[in-house]
This record gives structure tokens, C-alpha cells and sequence, in this order.
């Protein structure tokens, strides 16, 4: 699966790119795997619109980009790590034109690789299991004052 300009979302979001005003934070969520997992990019996203973003279909209009994974599939760790090697560039390119996209690793492979995910691919910002997701609008505040974020256990 390539990740470009037009590619859209397959899990149901709605988005709300064209009816929002042009200073609204996006958010781009592919989805792998199970519908566990399309359940959970919905939660995502709800908790993200308590942060004011809507969900964008078409990556290139993004602010931020989730990838929700599924560890059960065939080589899942290994496709992961492929397309944040395409998400890196987009976001390189978007720094030289002083335009920030945040990239954030959901899902089971989070969960199963943690901080290996920013050791191997170190233009991710954040990496979050399922616990977090309903925390993810405080771990992105983190990450917008500079810091990695790995939070792949349970809270306290």
C-alpha cells in the first residue's frame, strides 16, 4: 500500500476536511488489520476532535498522521516501517516549508515494538497502545513542547 497525495482513508471516518475552516488541525488514520482496529481509529478520532481535528481523507491535507497496525498480519511490523519511510519524506519536505506533520504509531505493533519503533524510525513522534488513545490530545500537547512519546503500558 503506497501512501500518496490522493490516497484515502479506509475506516469509515467521515471526514470533515471540506466544510472546515482552513485553520482546523487534520488528521490523516490508516487502519490495518481487524475491526477491532477500525473501532479503535474511530476512538482516535473522537478523541482527537476534543483537540479540534477533524478527520481528513486525503493524507497530503494532514496534520497529523496515525497508523494504527495490526501485529497479526503477515510481515506487519516490517509494512509499517515501510510507510513511515514514505511518511518521513512528506514530512521533510513539509519542515522545508516551515509546515509541521506530526506522525503517530498506534495499534498492535506499537504496543508489541514501543520504543524500537522511534529507534528505527525516528521521524515518528508518538507511539501509543490501546489504553492511551482516549489520552492522545495530553501525549500530543507532550509532543508539540518537544518530547518523543512511547506510552505502550497500562496507566496508573
Amino acid at each position: 500500500m503506497d501512501l500518496n497525495t490522493t490516497e484515502r482513508n479506509d475506516i469509515g471516518i467521515a471526514p470533515d476536511s471540506l466544510a472546515a475552516p482552513a485553520a482546523t488541525k487534520k488528521v490523516f488514520v490508516k487502519t490495518y488489520g481487524c475491526q477491532m482496529n477500525v473501532y479503535d481509529s474511530q476512538r482516535m478520532a473522537d478523541a482527537l476532535a476534543t483537540d479540534g481535528y477533524v478527520a481528513t481523507d486525503i493524507v497530503d491535507d494532514a496534520d497529523l498522521v496515525l497508523l494504527n497496525t495490526c501485529h497479526i498480519r503477515e510481515k506487519a511490523a516490517e509494512k509499517v516501517y515501510s510507510e513511515l519511510g514514505r511518511i518521513r519524506d512528506m514530512k521533510a519536505e513539509r519542515a522545508g516549508m516551515g509546515r509541521e506533520l506530526l506522525i503517530g504509531v498506534a495499534g498492535c505493533v506499537a504496543q508489541a515494538e514501543g520504543a524500537e519503533i522511534i529507534r528505527r524510525a525516528p521521524a515518528v513522534d508518538l507511539v501509543i497502545g490501546p489504553q492511551t488513545y482516549h489520552r492522545l490530545p495530553d501525549v500530543l500537547a507532550r509532543v508539540r513542547g518537544g518530547e518523543k512519546i512511547v506510552e505502550t503500558d497500562y496507566a496508573v
